[in-house]
């Protein structure tokens, strides 16, 4: 049976949820998510930024200031209570 290959979400989740409530620097993430997929995948991790953005906008990730993203838990946990109800 063939193995799953990791996406890039996938990857950039990980790295988050192995280094959570820490404010963490866009070069640190880039460099370790593209060593990483090479690793894993044998391929280039060609656009890291878009996926972080993406996580942020869709509230995986808080972002704290021009290139600093933070992966916190407990926003995650709460962020249904915090949306809009459909009433």
């Amino acid at each position: 049976m063939p193995q799953h290959e990791i996406t890039q979400e996938e990857l950039v989740k990980e790295f988050f949820l192995r280094n959570p409530n820490r404010s963490i620097q866009h070069p640190e993430v880039v460099d370790w998510l593209v060593t990483e997929y090479r690793r894993r995948t044998g391929k280039v991790f060609r656009d890291p930024d878009r996926q972080i953005r993406k996580l942020s906008q869709e509230g995986f990730l808080i972002k704290e200031g021009k290139g600093v993203y933070r992966y916190d838990p407990d926003f995650i946990e709460n962020r249904e209570l915090e949306d809009f109800t459909p009433f």
